[in-house]
């Protein structure tokens, strides 16, 4: 297994990274080694695997108090985040204290809140929310909650899933279809506001972390530095066996970079399958090639605890700092390189990874 990976990243603090919000509790540095976030962990977890859990990942979401108090009992700098859709609203159960809940019976009396479109509300049959206007005040109302929510399960930052410009979750899959192109520089700039909102109201409190989804809209404006972080979901690959087109991957790879040279947190998150060596290992490379201060990765097979033994390679520190650009790791043979202390990476992401030494 170490000969299917390894390799590489930097300190960050050469470049005088700026330091994200202070919070109950640290973001660790993951320059010399693989980082796991999990996104979501069962409540029914052994004693043997909370301990194990514990001292192999960093953090998680949507667990109970009770599973937090559990697993920060083995190491008091576990990471919890509150899990909440953020310009979205509805009949969609997540944690409020110790119950799985939804505050929509209260929400849907707000009629201001919602987004409208041809005098109706915006809904998102798949996902079972309304799309909310990020202007109006439901922002502060989100920010209220959000602190209340997350002091009852002693919460470190905020998950703000779904935080896009709709037209990027799918035009056609609200109800009424929102037509595309028309007034995404609009939404572009709502959600830049309402991430300065949020971030002003969460500094030093909680940190707060949207979901930007793959990013590889070209149109897509959005600018996510305003937050702490990002999850970028779906990374390096669409989906199981679903890798993106270069052009694409290479877009991903340069936004991500762009924050990772700020300091900024970054969660990158994948969907795949348990035996697909191939992918696991171009989903590593990938975030190995950008890896920074405040960089995980999680390649997602489910709720259930989970860890390959890729994630315990000893890299050490990279041998350089994250570039400006992905294209300054390519070699003219077209190979990718990041080189680590104890190890390198090699790969060509028009087809799969191809060494790892």
């Amino acid at each position: 297994m170490r000969r299917l990976l390894a390799p590489a990243l930097v300190a960050l603090a050469a470049l005088g990274a700026p330091s994200v919000a202070r919070a109950l509790r640290p973001i660790p540095d993951t320059s010399a080694a693989v980082h796991v976030w999990d996104d979501q962990l069962p409540d029914s977890m052994s004693a043997a695997q909370v301990r194990f859990v514990a001292r192999h990942l960093d953090g998680t979401q949507k667990v109970s108090r009770q599973t937090a108090e559990r697993l920060r009992a083995v190491d008091p700098g576990f990471l919890v985040l509150h899990y909440r859709l953020a310009i979205g609203d509805g009949p969609v159960p997540f944690r409020i204290g110790d119950r799985w809940a939804s505050d929509y019976g209260y929400v849907t009396r707000q009629e201001a809140w919602f987004w409208h479109q041809d005098g109706q509300r915006v809904y998102q049959p798949q996902w079972g929310w309304y799309l909310m206007n990020p202007d109006s005040d439901w922002r502060a109302y989100w920010a209220q909650r959000v602190l209340y929510e997350a002091s009852l399960l002693s919460d470190d930052g905020v998950f703000a899933d779904s935080l896009s410009v709709p037209q990027y979750l799918g035009a056609d899959s609200f109800r009424p279809p929102l037509q595309y192109f028309v007034g995404e520089a609009a939404w572009t700039a709502r959600i830049d506001r309402f991430m300065r909102y949020e971030e002003q109201r969460m500094r030093g409190k909680l940190w707060f972390i949207p979901n930007a989804g793959s990013w590889i809209t070209t149109r897509d404006r959005t600018d996510y530095a305003i937050a702490d972080g990002v999850m970028i979901e779906a990374f390096a690959e669409g989906g199981p066996q679903s890798f993106y087109a270069p052009g694409d991957w290479r877009l991903e790879m340069n936004r991500a970079l762009g924050l990772v040279r700020r300091g900024k947190v970054l969660i990158a998150q994948s969907y795949l399958g348990a035996t697909d060596t191939r992918a696991r290992g171009f989903v590593l490379g990938s975030y190995l090639l950008i890896k920074g201060t405040h960089t995980f990765v999680n390649m997602d097979i489910g709720t259930e605890p989970q860890w390959f033994p890729e994630y315990g390679v000893e890299l050490g520190p990279a041998l350089a700092p994250p570039p400006a650009s992905i294209d300054a790791l390519r070699t003219p043979s077209g190979l990718y390189v990041r080189r680590y202390a104890r190890a390198w990476w090699r790969s060509i992401p028009t087809t799969m990874p191809t060494c790892w030494s």
